[in-house]
């Protein structure tokens, strides 16, 4: 084997000046170094002569072409993400560069990420919907039903072979619509009760979306205007503990999204309703504009992997940290995002993953601003998943904290929640004394 392909695969893409330290014995001089390298196959030269740097490319991974969905609904060919040796990618051809291509690469003058694009972590079934996704799919690759274990190179082949309405404002290959049946505003509660039976029975029913909870996506159609939805449901919740325990959890979350939006954080926006036995929790999707328009996002989840972060995977304030240290984020997001953090852990919020915090990508500059928050949930008291058993309420220790601002706007969730009618009696009982514990401790 050529020495330059071993030093290339070996150790992924390189400038020329360090290629010809890793293969000098083999070569008496760079230009006799420039002669063998013209001869290389798969070699892709990357960024300006001054710079140049050198990569293999992997012949069995095609190209995937990249295109974007402005907020005013127009697509755009931005590229095409090629697979490179020793799990790098670059950009093998760009047509409309925007700010964000940047963040992530391995050095300032090479347009190489190490391992999959952090942009393309968008095309991973994740989640409920996901599950279902790759339930339909993976038989047809002859793939496992576990996403985990799929390689980078079967998510992109499949994400390509197989149209869905992704998250977030990116497509591989031409954008395919999918039918969202719209939904007039008046008629929800009747189709929404059709789609929770589709999804209930094993069915995919709309976009790409994260969460483990039964949801489906929608377009409400209020007027001329059309609104994205993302709907969670409850089972039916008479003679079931669980389902009425994730129904006043449910009710919990749209609380805390009205209080947060009020306190100026960006939240997304809820209503919570009761329909068909069931607890209905709709919130308006921020990734979506109107019929068409679209918003680029990336999770905190995808932003790490990509920057290398080893740290818990609930630490949304020490994977903060890291990503400012490496330039991604700024002084500021760090502290929204322990502030955020804070709320969540005294609402008891204990499964604040690395998915359950995004970002908005921007076509200008700054290139990333944190998405309104989701998900805040008092995940302490869910069921048991298998069993499906109900923990008793009882008093838990508050979350130290000097933040005073997020223990009042924690203090104001509870107490709304106490006030709600949909409630039953027993959570609104344990709201009202969260709510005097937090009140206390402010010393109120």
């Amino acid at each position: 084997m050529s020495p330059i392909i071993t030093a290339l695969t070996r150790y992924g893409a390189m400038s020329s000046g360090d290629l010809f330290k890793q293969v000098s014995n083999e070569f008496s001089s760079e230009r006799s170094l420039e002669r063998a390298i013209s001869s290389t196959r798969d070699l892709i030269r990357l960024g300006p002569t001054r710079h140049r740097s050198y990569a293999l490319g992997r012949p069995e991974m095609p190209p995937s072409p990249v295109y974007m969905r402005d907020e005013g609904g127009r697509d755009h060919f931005l590229g095409e993400v090629q697979a490179l040796r020793a799990d790098q990618w670059t950009w093998g051809a760009v047509a409309a560069p925007q700010p964000w291509m940047s963040l992530g690469h391995i050095g300032p003058y090479m347009d190489v990420y190490q391992g999959l694009p952090w942009f393309m972590d968008v095309f991973r079934p994740a989640g409920f919907l996901g599950r279902a996704w790759v339930r339909q799919h993976a038989a047809a690759h002859g793939w496992s039903l576990d996403i985990q274990s799929w390689t980078d190179d079967q998510t992109l082949t499949a994400a390509r072979q197989v149209p869905w309405d992704w998250r977030g404002s990116l497509s591989l290959g031409p954008f395919v619509d999918m039918d969202h049946q719209l939904i007039a505003t008046g008629d929800r509660l009747v189709e929404y009760a059709k789609r929770a039976n589709l999804v209930s029975d094993g069915g995919i029913v709309g976009a790409s979306v994260d969460g483990e909870q039964p949801k489906f996506t929608a377009v409400v159609l209020e007027g001329e205007t059309q609104r994205p939805v993302l709907v969670k449901f409850s089972e039916r919740m008479t003679g079931n503990p669980a389902a009425r325990r994730w129904g006043d959890i449910m009710l919990t979350e749209a609380v805390a999204q009205q209080v947060i939006a009020l306190h100026g954080l960006e939240s997304a926006a809820t209503e919570v309703w009761i329909y068909d036995d069931r607890m209905w929790l709709e919130t308006t999707r921020f990734d979506r504009i109107g019929a068409r328009g679209r918003r680029g996002m990336v999770s905190l989840h995808a932003l790490a992997q990509s920057f290398r972060y080893q740290g818990p995977q609930n630490g949304w304030g020490q994977a903060a940290e890291h990503l400012q240290l490496r330039g991604a984020l700024s002084e500021e997001h760090v502290a929204q995002i322990k502030h955020i953090a804070t709320i969540g852990h005294l609402l008891l919020n204990t499964d604040m993953h690395m998915g359950n915090l995004s970002f908005l990508v921007s076509n200008s500059l700054p290139a990333l601003r944190v998405a309104p928050i989701y998900d805040m949930t008092p995940m302490r008291w869910v069921p048991a998943s298998v069993q499906q058993r109900v923990p008793a309420l009882a008093p838990e220790p508050l979350y130290k904290t000097d933040d005073r601002e997020a223990m009042v706007i924690a203090a104001e969730i509870w107490e709304e929640t106490a006030r709600r009618e949909l409630v039953t009696e027993e959570w609104r009982k344990w709201s009202s004394q969260r709510a005097k514990q937090i009140r206390e401790a402010l010393g109120e």
